[in-house]
């Protein structure tokens, strides 16, 4: 097969769904910010086993992903949907953050792929963000554009059996947890990717 020529570059249309407690499910995508950038590192550890003095094996401890997403300002209902805000007489009110609000989020990549332009989209699953870093500089020849970044970590969530109903078992009866779901263009969810409320990610149907 011969290799596939593909460029990444911009960030642009994320979007946020808060996932309810007690149902358990998303509500639909709201518009978060216009992006800045969004940086993801692996939280990711392996501890060899030792035995008869040589190395027997790696156990990977994944514990997903933690990063950042820079936004060009701060929208006051995604505060406010993750506790960080909320309205009060006369005004609105930063305050304490006193929980972690689940959610996931929506965002899309530009890319050339053997010449041709695509748009790719995403949906990182099981999100929490915190308070976001502020930083005001003073403007001296030219306007200088101040920029938040929320601290993020994506723990992703349980994939689901190819039916949706219950849990994806391995054959070694392992569960499998998904941070990101991606898609691109003449994928089957491609169209409908990104609209309305997301949906639990769920195993293929293997056709016998």
């Amino acid at each position: 097969m011969a290799k596939t020529k593909m460029f990444k570059f911009n960030i642009k249309n994320v979007k946020f769904s808060i996932k309810d407690p007690e149902t358990g499910t998303w509500g639909e995508f709201q518009d978060l910010a216009y992006a800045n950038s969004l940086s993801l590192e692996a939280d990711y550890n392996e501890l060899v086993l030792y035995g008869d003095g040589q190395k027997l094996a790696v156990l990977p401890d994944d514990k997903g992903k933690t990063g950042v997403l820079s936004v060009t300002n701060i929208e006051k209902a995604y505060e406010i949907a993750c506790g960080r805000m909320m309205e009060i007489d006369g005004g609105i009110a930063k305050v304490q953050q006193l929980k972690a609000v689940e959610h996931t989020l929506y965002y899309e990549v530009d890319a050339i792929e053997n010449d041709e332009r695509l748009t790719i989209k995403s949906v990182l699953y099981g999100c929490i963000t915190g308070k976001p870093n502020e930083t005001f500089n003073q403007t001296a020849d030219d306007p200088t554009v101040n920029t938040y970044d929320y601290p993020l970590t994506n723990l992703g969530v349980e994939l689901r059996a190819a039916t949706g109903e219950d849990l994806y078992k391995d054959d070694k009866g392992n569960t499998i947890r998904v941070t990101e779901k991606v898609v691109y263009p003449g994928d089957p969810d491609y169209e409908t990717f990104g609209i309305g409320a997301p949906t639990m990610p769920k195993a293929k149907v293997v056709t016998p």
